[in-house]
């Protein structure tokens, strides 16, 4: 298997939380779905995206043991200098850190983000932090945070974090709740918890292609800050980093 490059000091606090290793899948808890997997995939796709989107994803997974190209955008934001709006809390949501006793909640969060099913309850006894926005007793949004990895699955790429680092692994909000300010809301709580814990900086990443993702990230004050474009043909692997320049 090719290791990644080097990727290019972009700060001088630099960039190199991300000048890791190749993942394997069977670390991030990922397997093939099966026929009854891919059918829910691509049901949920249709739900989220209506049929074109759907049916090139689908086409896309289907081709991907033989050829896969993917470019995954990096962002940052140094949560020092962040400035909150004064309106932030305008939501009627409650929020809430899980803990490994919230055994339904997790249920909740692993059926909006399956490449956690079986592995969120485990993610938080070691450490994790998993924020929840409730729309009663229902999940809502929620965003889940890592302090030691960033571990970026479409590109297959993990590395240690620096002390006073995170990474945001996952944020998702419910179809139902989206245009609604919910994102913006559940991100802007994760950066006061953060900096009440002492964390300085947070990493995120999302396929260059996700603009809804990149609309959200924009809005709150993340800078995008390097490209990783992964390319696999059979079994071979490629790596290429770029600035994104401002």
């Amino acid at each position: 298997m090719a290791r990644p490059a080097h990727i290019p000091k972009l700060h001088k606090s630099g960039f190199d939380v991300l000048s890791g290793v190749p993942e394997e899948n069977s670390v991030l808890g990922i397997a093939s779905p099966g026929l009854d997997g891919l059918a829910h995939k691509v049901r949920r796709n249709f739900e989220d995206y209506g049929w074109r989107i759907a049916l090139k994803k689908t086409v896309a997974y289907l081709v991907r043991s033989v050829y896969l190209q993917q470019v995954y955008r990096i962002y940052r934001i140094n949560l020092d200098s962040i400035k909150l709006p004064d309106d932030y809390n305008k939501h009627n949501f409650t929020f809430k850190i899980l803990t490994t006793q919230n055994v339904d909640m997790i249920a909740q969060v692993e059926n909006i983000a399956e490449w956690l099913r079986g592995h969120l309850k485990e993610r938080i006894a070691k450490g994790q932090l998993c924020l929840v926005a409730l729309d009663g007793d229902n999940v809502a949004a929620f965003n889940l945070i890592n302090f030691e990895q960033a571990i970026l699955i479409l590109v297959k790429l993990k590395k240690e974090l620096r002390q006073g680092s995170a990474w945001s692994s996952h944020i998702a909000v419910k179809k139902e709740f989206r245009r609604t300010g919910l994102g913006s809301q559940v991100r802007y709580r994760i950066f006061e918890e953060l900096k009440r814990r002492g964390i300085h900086r947070l990493y995120g990443g999302t396929l260059r292609s996700n603009t809804a993702s990149l609309k959200l990230t924009r809005s709150v004050g993340f800078t995008e800050i390097v490209d990783i474009q992964y390319r696999k043909f059979l079994s071979f692997e490629n790596w290429k980093y770029t600035r994104v320049r401002k």
